[in-house]
């Protein structure tokens, strides 16, 4: 049972859920709503795109964490499965977003 304290470890991996989904949620609104030239650019729009992927690779640890803490076998399966399936997704959704953006930089030449 989640609690709005600090007072167990708990309490402390609870918050660090709630605060890196919330910062997901309200990030990939923000991405979602501005076009995805601007979100490709360096700046704010970028910034916002590396947190949408970041964040679930902090709270599915501390998912899995509070599971064990409170002996939910199943939580932990399910849990795991969640870890691996961001494992698996973040790093092609990586790659997918360097393939979009190397395909609209301009061919550079290199001169020796």
């Amino acid at each position: 049972m989640m609690t709005f304290g600090f007072a167990t470890l708990i309490d402390v991996l609870s918050w660090i859920v709630v605060l890196s989904l919330a910062l997901k949620v309200i990030a990939t609104l923000v991405v979602l709503i501005v076009n995805k030239e601007k979100r490709d650019q360096p700046g704010w729009g970028s910034n916002l795109w590396w947190v949408t992927k970041i964040t679930p690779i902090i709270a599915v640890p501390c998912l899995i964490w509070i599971a064990l803490l409170e002996r939910e076998t199943g939580l932990v399966g399910l849990f795991l499965a969640l870890g691996l399936f961001v494992i698996v997704a973040v790093p092609l959704k990586i790659r997918q977003r360097q393939k979009r953006i190397s395909k609209h930089m301009p061919a550079t030449s290199s001169r020796s």
